[in-house]
């Protein structure tokens, strides 16, 4: 029961290990590598996405199929069958020392190797990590006022979930194969080995338990992203909506404006003639008062011309009464 219980830990072990592995790869596979960033291939974002963005950070490419590195191949040549694959570091213990000096020298070759690709692959790992951050990051700058920007960085984020989930089920098999090596080497420091394989599955155990903090973390800051995309959403429609209310108060507005010029006009018309009206009584109640002076002027003439015609009469009556008979 004992070695059983063993057996299924290093397996769970080694599987972590291994997805860890295919995570790095599978994140190899997915970018293609650029002078200043990582760019995702096409043919996996066009699956996403559904169609081609416009900008050039995501632009597909024809020259940029999908290879392998020479990562991949180390790694696919270090599972090939008949070389057995062990725990890195295990061969620098003293305990496996002792093994590794008993045993042939194609299994010390094999598993130095081993760690040496592991190693590379953690290098690798890290590389991909930053460069997916200043991707992201790079993105996040770029497209932050955009809704398209919110999709892209959630789907960003679920590539990076399924390649911590690859991550860790890869170093879940590196233990499990780690565990059948150790265990078809020698049983006679079986204590040492199970203290070792505790390091480990504890080591393990934190591993897990920081990518699951990482992975609800990711699935928190995506949920947020959505929220205040749907917020924002939201924000631009009552924005549309209110701006189509003052588009349409403006111009009512510019409709009053152009019956009040008219108005204006017609005002000052108006007034142009009433004071033209004004010049012309004003004109005419001149004409009217001169004609009005003459008129008097002309009827004092003539009451002194009708004097001057009666005193001839009024002579001659007198000399006619004066005259004897």
């Amino acid at each position: 029961m004992r070695g059983s219980s063993c057996h299924g830990d290093w397996c769970y072990s080694f599987v972590l290990y291994n997805d860890i592995a295919q995570g790095v790869l599978l994140c190899r596979d997915y970018c293609s590598d650029n002078e200043k960033a990582m760019v995702p291939r096409a043919s996996h974002m066009t699956a996403f996405l559904g169609d081609a963005p416009e900008q050039g950070l995501l632009a597909p490419s024809e020259e940029d199929p999908p290879r392998q590195t020479p990562m991949l191949e180390d790694c696919e040549m270090s599972r090939c069958p008949g070389q057995a694959q062990t725990l890195p570091g295990l061969d620098q213990s003293p305990l496996m020392q002792t093994h590794l000096l008993s045993g042939p020298l194609v299994q010390t070759q094999t598993l130095r190797d081993f760690e040496k690709h592991l190693n590379d692959l953690k290098k690798e790992n890290f590389s991909l990590k930053l460069r997916i951050y200043f991707l992201e990051e790079r993105m996040q700058q770029k497209y932050e006022a955009s809704r398209e920007d919110v999709y892209k960085r959630n789907i960003e984020l679920k590539v990076e979930v399924e390649s911590l989930k690859r991550e860790l089920q890869e170093k879940q098999q590196v233990l499990d194969k780690t565990w059948v090596a150790a265990e078809s080497l020698t049983n006679r420091n079986e204590a040492e080995l199970r203290r070792q394989y505790e390091e480990r599955q504890q080591e393990s155990e934190h591993v897990y338990e920081l990518l699951e903090n990482k992975v609800q973390l990711l699935q928190e800051e995506a949920r947020l992203a959505k929220s205040e995309a749907e917020k924002t959403a939201a924000l631009a429609e009552v924005e549309k909506e209110r701006c189509q209310e003052l588009t349409e108060k403006l111009k009512e507005i510019s409709r009053k404006e152009e019956e009040a010029r008219k108005a204006q006009v017609l005002l000052d018309n108006y007034c142009a003639a009433l004071a033209q009206k004004n010049k012309t009584i004003e004109e005419l109640t001149q004409n009217l008062s001169a004609k009005e002076q003459l008129i008097e002027l002309l009827s004092t003439e003539k009451q002194n011309l009708l004097q001057r015609l009666e005193e001839p009469k009024e002579m001659e009556v007198q000399l006619g009464h004066c005259t004897p008979g």
